[in-house]
């Protein structure tokens, strides 16, 4: 991986109201593309680890916090970490070449000391090892106005790194609308796959308006361990980042390893494949716009691959995307297959680009799609040789194969 790099313009209780996740996905080409680009977005898709916040949770002594960012990098494929700020933790983690996402719950924190934030945030707004600053994680009822507070000040403090700030279940997400990474957790593989796209179609309708992206605490036990436990992580991952997901922050390090020889168990063993599946498309996936479309195919087979029962009238669809069919006047047409797509600008230029996910975490898909635009050509990047390449056109129709719970980039030029 190459070293962080300072983020900077690139060439080229309810999910906010039954209003907004009823209305249909934009279909105007010019929604994804907005004029001024965001210098807060990091430069690659984040991979965060974290053992915990609000408190100093990481390793206090240098040769232990060292230790661990190599493991962190090298055995499990990560690229940030989530930390209290130190200048000599700054420097480990850029020698490695991870990101940091400072924690601003623990010292100084960001309500509490707010001028010993702010000084903080003054010193660090060039730093080129500072992905963003975490703020909060909770349910927080009538406090939303002091939740956008935080986030304003923040994001004013320094203005080159965003605020990444979540909560619960898709409550409150309204307040959270200007933070860099609009976040959530809702734990969906256990506490109801229906769940996630009703909870990341709220997002993104949230974080549309200020050209945010989507952040997500994700659990790191969601199956078996060994087993479906890394289909269903990669699954969490790839129909996340259809929606618009940027950073995903995995709960919790002491889960997922030993914190004492820091030695990974077969979860983080799990996610450590995970997080090495993703890892080539990190930089892609960084210069895709938050998606000005979210569309759905119909399902026969659910998330587990199991038979889904027709409905009275009409074809099933994944629960949370009912109104997110493809329409029948969009480029892009789905012929087989069964996926959810989401169609952003690319790097902040004309370019189209999709994020294309299975809907299965357990079986593959054949999927085939009509372009209806003569003049483009569809190029699928290969996470192999991390290029793209030429996608065959036979009347108008490409296809390609996803893995199970995986998802594909294929940008139109």
């Amino acid at each position: 991986m190459k070293n962080p790099a300072v983020p900077r313009p690139r060439h080229g209780l309810a999910v906010l109201s039954a209003m907004l996740l009823a209305a249909p996905a934009l279909q105007a080409q010019d929604a994804g593309r907005p004029s001024t680009p965001n210098r807060r977005l990091p430069r690659a898709y984040l991979a965060i680890f974290m053992n915990g916040y609000g408190s100093d949770t990481m390793p206090k002594e240098t040769a232990a916090f060292e230790k661990l960012l190599r493991v962190l990098k090298d055995e499990g494929h990560f690229n940030a970490v989530l930390c209290q700020y130190s200048p000599q933790r700054e420097e480990l983690c850029r020698k490695h070449g991870l990101y940091m996402v400072v924690d601003l719950l623990a010292v100084p924190h960001v309500y509490e000391s707010p001028q010993e934030c702010e000084a903080l945030l003054g010193k660090l707004k060039e730093s080129p090892t500072v992905a963003a600053y975490h703020l909060w994680s909770d349910r927080f009822g009538k406090m939303g106005a002091g939740r956008a507070r935080d986030i304003d000040h923040v994001q004013a403090w320094d203005p080159n790194h965003g605020a990444f700030s979540g909560t619960y279940d898709g409550g409150g997400l309204s307040s959270l609308a200007k933070a860099t990474f609009v976040s959530n957790y809702d734990f969906h593989w256990k506490r109801g796959p229906h769940k996630n796209f009703r909870n990341l179609l709220g997002q993104w309708n949230a974080a549309r308006p200020h050209d945010g992206r989507l952040g997500r605490y994700c659990t790191t036990d969601a199956g078996l361990p060994g087993k479906g436990n890394y289909n269903r992580l990669l699954h969490t991952q790839a129909t996340s980042i259809a929606c618009g997901l940027r950073a995903a922050m995995w709960h919790i390090g002491s889960r997922i390893m030993n914190m004492d020889t820091f030695q990974f168990n077969a979860y983080g063993k799990d996610l450590a494949a995970v997080n090495a599946h993703i890892a080539p498309m990190r930089e892609e996936i960084a210069r895709l716009g938050l998606p000005y479309a979210i569309y759905s195919t119909p399902w026969t087979k659910d998330y587990n691959n199991e038979d889904v029962a027709p409905p009275a009238e009409g074809q099933a669809m994944p629960p949370g995307l009912e109104k997110n069919a493809f329409p029948a006047d969009f480029w892009l047409q789905p012929q087989g297959g069964e996926f959810v797509m989401g169609v952003s600008k690319f790097d902040y230029t004309g370019k189209d680009v999709a994020f294309i996910t299975n809907h299965n975490a357990y079986a593959g898909q054949d999927v085939r799609i009509r372009l209806s635009r003569s003049n483009l050509k569809p190029r699928l990047f290969n996470r192999s040789t991390a290029r793209y390449e030429d996608l065959k056109l036979a009347d108008g129709t490409f296809g390609f194969k996803i893995e199970p719970g995986s998802g594909a980039i294929v940008l139109f030029e």
